[in-house]
């Protein structure tokens, strides 16, 4: 009896160290996935800070004292600071989809702004043109001087809406750039007999300009999907050639494979509405280039290597984004 006694003990002390494993076993991924999703009042804490920011800016501009000015400053910085600190860890844990939406709203909050200023300038052109004039010029002066960046996350993701949307905002700012100069001259005292020709002439003006700049952008953005299209499906071609031909061949496959990464190279070199490289939308940003021209040197180098598929796989998604512009007769 004392023996099973024993016995029925040392049974229920090992069945209850098993079950305490088990329960921490199963504790562990929960504290995980609590830790790598953040909870949401880090959201709401940081939608407070930047509130309290917009509430001392305003007190700031509308006050005349310099020392509540510079204590507002200060304070609103530090507000943003830790807003940033404690939004951070939110944002961080957020999917695939949230990073694509949440850096993508400067650009969103640069549409509406840009709208909201063409509005109040055209509201303004019956009895005020030369303020009119000044805010779409301010528009077409701030395009040209840099707009605002475009993410550089996701870059072979958002290729595709990257050429729609860098030419219409080109397009746009050369619009409402022309209407600015046009309602400028309008501003000026014009003759009465020729305040009807003078008009024509600037309606003339501006749609021609919209006219002519909006097929030759578009047409560009054609021509640059096609290239990039046949140049890094040249580049696939000669990666799969260069990885089955046999060792005594691969000199000449290595040299007609880095030709092919050359074209592509300088093609990925161009901006996406502009010939003129001061100013303009990369077609993929510098550092991403940068990174596929390592991992293509690294896979003509040794064709085995294990960096083949993710070249593969970014040349096809480039591809994949380019498709529905492609255009052989632009």
């Amino acid at each position: 009896m004392a023996g099973d006694f024993l016995i029925g003990r040392v049974l229920l002390r090992k069945s209850g160290i098993h079950r305490l494993k088990e329960i921490a076993v199963s504790a562990e991924p929960a504290s995980a996935r609590r830790e790598a999703q953040p909870s949401l009042w880090r959201l709401w804490a940081a939608a407070s800070g930047i509130a309290g920011t917009a509430v001392l800016a305003s007190v700031a501009v509308s006050s005349t004292s310099v020392a509540l000015f510079r204590g507002s400053a200060a304070v609103a910085a530090v507000l943003l600071l830790v807003a940033y600190l404690v939004v951070k860890p939110w944002f961080v844990a957020r999917s695939e989809r949230w990073h694509r939406v949440i850096t993508f709203l400067p650009m969103t909050a640069y549409a509406w702004a840009v709208g909201l200023v063409v509005v109040a300038a055209v509201s303004l052109l019956p009895d005020r043109p030369m303020e009119a004039s000044f805010g779409l010029l301010m528009v077409w002066c701030f395009h040209i001087g840099g707009g605002v960046s475009e993410p550089t996350s996701f870059a072979f993701e958002r290729l595709r809406g990257r050429f729609t949307w860098a030419a219409a905002l080109h397009v746009n700012a050369m619009v409402y750039g022309t209407l600015g100069a046009v309602c400028l001259v309008r501003a000026l005292p014009v003759p009465e007999r020729y305040a009807t020709p003078v008009f024509g002439a600037s309606v003339s003006v501006v749609l021609g300009v919209a006219g002519v700049s909006a097929l030759r952008v578009f047409q560009r953005v054609r021509k640059l999907a096609t290239e990039l299209d046949t140049r890094a499906q040249k580049v696939e071609r000669c990666l799969v050639r260069l990885s089955r031909c046999p060792a005594e061949e691969r000199g000449q496959r290595r040299e007609s494979a880095e030709d092919a990464w050359d074209d592509l190279h300088r093609t990925l070199h161009n901006k996406v509405e502009t010939g003129f490289h001061l100013y303009g939308t990369f077609v993929i940003p510098p550092e991403t280039t940068k990174e596929l021209e390592r991992l293509v040197e690294e896979v003509i180098t040794d064709p085995g290597a294990p960096t083949y598929r993710d070249v593969a796989a970014r040349l096809s998604a480039l591809r994949t984004a380019c498709k529905p512009k492609i255009d052989t007769v632009a």
